[in-house]
C-alpha cells in the first residue's frame, strides 16, 4: 500500500514576500530569557548611523557602558545620563528605558515596538501626521484610505516636494471599480482625486483590486496602522503607532501585509492617467 504523503504547511502567503518565519508560529521555548536586548536603543542608534563608541563619546561614558545598555534591557542608566541620552537621540526617555521611573515593565514582545494606541482616528494628536511626513528622510508609503488630505494641509504638494528631495513615495489606493459598497466607492474616488495626479510628479501610485482591511502609513521607521473592525465605522477603528524594529513581531506582520498588497496592486502609468472628476 502506498504511503500517505505528509501534510505540508505553508507559512508564507503564495506570491508574497513575507517578513514572517515559521518560528513566529511556534510557542517560545524560553519565554522568560535571563538577558534581554534593548531593541529600542539598538534600533535607534542604527537608524541614526551612530556606533556605540561614537554615542558613548558624546555622552562622556565608556563605550562598554553603552554596549551593556544595548545587551541588557534590564540595565537602566542613572536618570541624568538617561535623559541626556534621550535628548541626543531625540526620543522620549521612557521609550529607551521604560522602567526609568519604576512604573512600567519592559517585555520582549510587541510592546517593544508599540509607541502609542488611540481609540479611533479622532484621538490621534492632530500634528502627528504632518510632523511625520514633513520629517521623512527615506520613504513614505500610504496604503489605503486614511483621509490624510483632511488631516494634512496641502498634502499633494508636500508629497511632491518630498519626492523631489529624493524621498521614495508610494501610494496604494483602492480601485473604485471593484468596490462593492456605495460609500467605499465614493471614498475610493475621492482618494484617487487626491493621489492620481501625483503620478506626474514621479510618485508611484497603484490601484488595489479589492478591499483592504488594514490601512498603513509608513514613514521611515514609523508605522501608523488602522485595522478595520466588522460592524464598526472606520473612524472608530483603533489606530496604533509602531516603531518598526528589525526583529519585531508586529513589524514583520504588518510589513508582510504591506508587501503582499504592493505585489498585487496595479501601477498607474503616467501616460495613461486620466483626469478624475
Amino acid at each position: 500500500m502506498a504511503s500517505t504523503p505528509a501534510t505540508t504547511f505553508h507559512d508564507t502567503p503564495a506570491g508574497a514576500h513575507s517578513h514572517l518565519s515559521p518560528a513566529d508560529l511556534r510557542p517560545p521555548t524560553n519565554p522568560r530569557p535571563a538577558t534581554r536586548c534593548n531593541e529600542r536603543l539598538r534600533e535607534t542608534l542604527l537608524s541614526l548611523g551612530e556606533s556605540p563608541a561614537d554615542f558613548a563619546s558624546k555622552l562622556g561614558v565608556d563605550p562598554k557602558t553603552v554596549e551593556r545598555w544595548i545587551g541588557n534591557a534590564d540595565r537602566t542608566p542613572y536618570p541624568r545620563i538617561a535623559y541626556q541620552a534621550a535628548r541626543l537621540l531625540d526620543v522620549d526617555v521612557t521609550y529607551l528605558w521604560p522602567r526609568i521611573h519604576g512604573t512600567r515593565i519592559s517585555k520582549i514582545d510587541g510592546t517593544d515596538e508599540l509607541t502609542a494606541c488611540w481609540p479611533g482616528r479622532a484621538a490621534v494628536p492632530p500634528n502627528l501626521w504632518a510632523r511625520l511626513l514633513t520629517d521623512a528622510q527615506q520613504r513614505i508609503v500610504i496604503m489605503g484610505d486614511l483621509a490624510l488630505a483632511d488631516l494634512v494641509p496641502n498634502l499633494p504638494r508636500l508629497l511632491a516636494d518630498k519626492a523631489r528631495q529624493g524621498v521614495h513615495v508610494r501610494v496604494i489606493v483602492a480601485d473604485p471599480n471593484t468596490a462593492t459598497d456605495g460609500i467605499d466607492k465614493i471614498r475610493a474616488m475621492q482618494a484617487e482625486a487626491v493621489y492620481l495626479p501625483l503620478v506626474e510628479h514621479g510618485i508611484s501610485v497603484s490601484r488595489y483590486p479589492g478591499p483592504m482591511a488594514t490601512t498603513i502609513l509608513m514613514v521611515d521607521n514609523d508605522l501608523i496602522i488602522r485595522t478595520g473592525i466588522d460592524g464598526c465605522p472606520a473612524a472608530f477603528a483603533p489606530v496604533i503607532h509602531l516603531r518598526a524594529l528589525t526583529n519585531g513581531p508586529l513589524s514583520r506582520l504588518y510589513l508582510t501585509s504591506l508587501d503582499s498588497i504592493t505585489e498585487t496592486a496595479i501601477p498607474v502609468p503616467p501616460a495613461t492617467m486620466q483626469a478624475v472628476a
